[in-house]
């Protein structure tokens, strides 16, 4: 899931379930048999999928990487034993495209008072994007709030800002634009947000020609830091609010007298080769064979620490390229009955910035499959774990009641959500219908995702519904 949605969900991410940073071992490779035609969705089969997916030899699925190249000839290789088309270039199932990306060549460091080393992927993280990138910093801090700066509001006010590390508290303002970059722009030379600091957030190969280093730290830390000056995150938060409602009210930013150091250490942005996998099942009719709907999801992760360790991306997104094939394979039986045909996608490279379906959507010029022959689009992203209850985003509400009404009358939970954060919003801006469909709650980006926290029996929730909206799709007049 793309940092978008990752940054926003990072508070209420079930941090609990997260291991220790420590290497992940590998766990045996999945066996799959050859294909037979089902006519239901077959939960064992896309279990092992998962497992094969995130087992730790993949190394992450990093975009670009061998671990990647690996799980995109599984997958392939599924698609080929089910019976699908080839849909790729030059008759391949590989779609190949060029897309940037960086990495770090060191784990980050952040060091507070008296020499006392914090851990990353327990009490801080890197952020990469944008003004957060290569550097390393050494200062005071400086306590600002929400980092507003515009429409009356000036949470700075108080601090002395200039050549110190920024301690963003919150609360956030409202249109109060990006705290990194404000900050910057009153001369911070790093920066420290609050949040889910187990997390590795996808790092955006966007970055601004002067980069700061930026971190996310938890609660913890961010009291450990602000205690020099008898204020901690809580109090901090309650100066803000209440010079926010009464400008008479005492500054809210204040100087605390403690030097830390910060550092992240980054790789130059660079291109690599990534690949989609594209097959169809086409209708029987060419009349009506140049429709589609499309079935997929990224099969990207987020990688691999410098240390060793493996974000395995399990329910993130192995998960998603599971149901796809084994949705493909107990479609296949209803070949004959199909209207419409039906493509189905893993994608590279969603979790840097939906690169993947992007370069899809650029590249695909055959009907079925290009984007103006498709009909629907079901993304499926954080599905396998760790709710029961479907979660379709809002993005085309006519699609979305199709998936909850045929998720009610399947007896599976579900509940409407927002839009953003997949690779549906990169069809729902060429105005493709396209839904995000996924997990209430999920687990993302961290060490513990991986196969044992994904469910055969959420996996087969999640299979039957879409198997059902895909058949209804392009079986209808």
């Amino acid at each position: 899931m793309s940092r978008l949605r990752a940054l926003a969900a990072a508070a209420a991410i079930a941090l609990g379930a997260c291991a220790s940073p420590a290497p992940a071992t590998s766990t045996p490779t999945a066996s799959v048999s050859v294909a037979t035609p089902a006519t239901e969705f077959d939960a064992a089969r896309a279990k092992a999928h998962v497992n094969y997916l995130a087992d730790a030899a993949r190394a992450g699925r990093y975009s670009g990487s061998a671990g990647y190249r690996d799980a995109a000839m599984y997958v392939a290789d599924r698609f080929r034993e089910i019976g699908l088309e080839p849909l790729g270039d030059d008759g391949t199932f590989f779609q190949h495209f060029t897309m940037p990306i960086v990495d770090l060549t060191e784990m980050s460091t952040l060091t507070g008072s008296g020499g006392k080393t914090y851990q990353p992927r327990v009490d801080f993280t890197e952020s990469v994007g944008g003004r957060s990138g290569s550097g390393t910093a050494e200062a005071e801090i400086a306590a600002i709030g929400g980092a507003a700066r515009t429409g009356g509001l000036n949470d700075f006010a108080g601090a002395n800002v200039r050549g110190k590390i920024a301690l963003v508290t919150g609360p956030a303002a409202p249109n109060g634009g990006s705290s990194v970059e404000n900050a910057y722009q009153e001369g911070a030379i790093g920066v420290l947000l609050v949040g889910g600091a187990t997390l590795r957030y996808s790092y955006i190969p966007r970055l601004q020609s002067e980069t700061i280093p930026t971190f996310v730290i938890s609660e913890d830390v961010a009291n450990q830091l602000l205690a020099p000056s008898g204020k901690t995150l809580t109090t901090a938060q309650a100066l803000v609010r209440a010079h926010r409602a009464d400008a008479s009210a005492p500054a809210s930013a204040f100087d605390v007298q403690t030097t830390i150091r910060m550092s992240v250490s980054l790789t130059p942005i660079h291109d690599v080769d990534a690949i989609n996998v594209v097959g169809v099942l086409r209708a029987p009719d060419p009349n009506n064979a140049a429709r589609a709907v499309l079935v997929g999801g990224h099969l990207d992760g987020v990688g691999t620490d410098p240390n060793g360790a493996v974000f395995q991306a399990a329910n993130d997104n192995a998960s998603g390229p599971s149901v796809t094939i084994e949705v493909a394979r107990a479609l296949v039986a209803s070949r004959s009955a199909l209207n419409h045909s039906i493509v189905f996608v893993a994608f590279a490279g969603e979790e840097e910035g939906l690169y993947g379906s992007e370069a899809y959507i650029a590249q695909m010029a055959v009907a079925p499959g290009r984007v103006e022959s498709l009909v629907a689009v079901l993304n499926l992203d954080v599905i396998g774990c760790c709710s029961d209850t479907l979660i379709v985003s809002n993005e085309a509400p006519d699609l979305q009641h199709r998936v909850l009404d045929v998720a009610k009358s399947l007896g599976v939970p579900t509940e409407a959500t927002g839009s953003g954060g997949s690779d549906q919003t990169s069809f729902t801006r060429r105005r493709v219908p396209a839904v995000l469909i996924g997990t209430r709650d999920y687990i993302l980006h961290v060490y513990a995702d991986k196969p044992p926290l994904v469910e055969e029996s959420r996996l087969k929730k999640a299979g039957d519904v879409v198997t059902q909206v895909a058949k209804d799709l392009a079986t209808a007049p």
